[in-house]
Parts: structure tokens; sequence; C-alpha cells
């Protein structure tokens, strides 16, 4: 009897707070290259809470928190990996990590987490090369607030948007047109010259970083192909 009320207390919790994002955020940070979009959550709960501001602000928290330990999963997965790599290659790989200088490679891991970009791939290669659980948490406990206040931000600009444009219809709009504009900006960064940014913010910094960017981006619209 009391196991059962206390599900229903805790599905009672689940649906009336943002506590569901937490667990909904975490399941999608810990599988390496899932393809589920990291928006949807979020965007799921602005559908609903757009006029709960507090509702809002602890949407952020905990869809952070979500994706910081699910991307500690990942790191610790990435671990496991070193078994699997010969001792000559795991050594190479850890003195390579150590000739980067400490600050520069967690400014780089903050960069990447914060970003809406693919990131799992850093962590598994992290992972193998032993950097600290606790030095990541450090990193990506700021980025990933970052990361889910720049994903709220984004949710609730396209949804106001639809509101605007489509009144009554705001729901499905708001819903058709995040999933189209995400897949879109997604492909779009995917096929941007990542080596020409990488480049520019060596030479110039992040405001060369942005520029070459944005020539990126308006060179894939120029060279579209043509249907």
């Amino acid at each position: 009897m009391i196991p059962s009320l206390l599900g229903v207390e805790l599905l009672r919790l689940l649906r009336r707070t943002p506590l569901w994002l937490f667990f909904a955020t975490l399941a999608i940070q810990s599988i390496p290259f899932n393809p589920i979009p990291n928006v949807l959550p979020l965007a799921a709960y602005v559908a609903r809470h757009a006029e709960d501001p507090l509702g809002l602000y602890l949407s952020v928290a905990l869809s952070a928190l979500g994706a910081v330990l699910g991307k500690l999963v990942v790191l610790r997965f990435g671990s496991s990996l070193r078994a699997l790599m010969p001792a000559r290659s795991r050594e190479a790989f850890k003195k390579l990590l150590e000739m980067v200088p400490g600050d520069k490679l967690d400014l780089a891991v903050f960069a990447i987490a914060a970003s809406p970009l693919p990131d799992d791939e850093v962590y598994l290669l992290l992972g193998a090369g032993g950097y600290s659980t606790r030095r990541l948490a450090a990193v990506l406990i700021p980025a990933k607030a970052l990361w889910a206040a720049t994903h709220l931000a984004y949710a609730l600009a396209t949804y106001r948007a639809a509101k605007l444009l489509a009144g009554d219809a705001a729901f499905w709009a708001y819903a058709v047109s995040i999933s189209a504009l995400t897949l879109a900006l997604t492909v779009a960064a995917l096929r941007l010259d990542w080596a020409a940014v990488l480049d520019a913010y060596r030479y110039g910094g992040i405001k060369s970083a942005v520029a070459a960017g944005l020539k990126s981006a308006l060179s894939l619209r120029r060279n579209r192909p043509r249907l």
C-alpha cells in the first residue's frame, strides 16, 4: 500500500514540476551519439509552461544537472575503453593531454560543452586519456548551465514567434517550426568549415573565429544545391 502511494505521489510530482526534465536530459545525455535532439525536453516543457518564470528557472537548473551527470557517465564509459587500447597508445594519448596547458584544455572543453554541437567524442577521448572526473565536473557545471539557458531561450523565442503568428494553432506551429529549425541548424553546424574556425581562433581570438564561422555559413548558403 505504502509503495503504491509513494509511486502515485512521485508521478504527481513529476507531472506538476519540471523534475522530469532532469531524468529526461540525463537519459539523453548518458547515451553516446544519441540521435534525439538535446532541445526536445526543454521544448516540450516550454510548450506547456512558457508563462511560468519559476518553472523556467528550475527547468534550466534541472536540465543542466541532468546534462552534467550524463556527460560524466560518458566520460566513465570512455575510461572503460582504456582497457581495449594498447599500452603504448594509452601512454601516448596521456602524454598528449599533458602537453596541452591545463587552462587551455579546460577552456576548450567548456566551449564545446556549452555549444549545441555533438560532444560525446570529446568525453570518450578524455576518458580514455585519464582526464579527471572532478576536473570535468568543475568545467561542465557552468558550461551546461549556459547550454541549458541557451536552449531555453531558443525554445521560448520559437514558441512566442509561433504564438504571435499562429494564434490558436500556436502549439502545432511551434512543434513543427522548432523541429524544422533545429534540424536545419544542426545540418548547417555540421557542414561548417570547423578547421577554418579553429585556425581563426588560434591566430585571431574569438572575434576572428566568429567571423570565420559566419563566412563559412554564408558560403554554404550561396553554394547550396539547386533542385
